[in-house]
């Protein structure tokens, strides 16, 4: 046991666990989050307590987009350190595999309470190509990441900080 560790205050960290559906042309499900000024991410959220991340994938993607998908492959996982500016918690975000669907596919976002805004405003698949124009910069280095390691079996899942690889030497 490490002589600093404080087990009286264990740091608080979040996991996210996030999917990659992807269209038969390969482009990415993307939501449109309200709360974040609009902003395109991949679909998927938090786990909660005593949730296993992959259930969390599930639940979330069901609760996001209605689509009822088990996730496959875990592609990724991506640390994000506390950001002192949103007020956002340290985290790792989990990727995972949830396959393909038909371009056609219905996405059916959740609706708001009343006198709340919508958690999510719009959807789209967007082409790796596109990315960087409905993207930030993390979120895209992220997905291209995960999708490197989807589309090569024989890549290992990627160890990403803030959707950057960090080499299996770092230290």
């Amino acid at each position: 046991m490490h002589k600093d560790t404080d087990f009286t205050n264990p740091p608080r960290r979040r996991t996210g666990a996030l999917a990659i559906i992807r269209d038969e042309a390969g482009a990415v499900l993307m939501v449109q989050k309200g709360y974040k000024d609009g902003a395109f991410g991949l679909p998927g959220g938090c786990a909660n307590g005593d949730e296993a991340p992959h259930l969390a994938c599930a639940r979330e993607v069901r609760e996001e987009t209605g689509l009822i998908i088990t996730p496959g492959r875990f592609l990724a996982v991506d640390y994000v350190p506390r950001n002192e500016e949103t007020g956002a918690t340290e985290g790792l975000n989990l990727v995972y595999d949830l396959g393909t669907v038909p371009s056609d596919t219905q996405v059916v976002l959740p609706e708001a309470a009343p006198g709340e805004q919508p958690e999510l405003i719009g959807y789209r698949f967007v082409l790796l190509h596109q990315l960087g124009e409905v993207a930030g910069a993390h979120t895209e280095r992220r997905i291209r990441a995960a999708v490197a390691v989807l589309e090569d079996p024989s890549l290992h899942p990627a160890y990403l900080v803030e959707g950057r690889p960090v080499p299996a030497d770092a230290s």
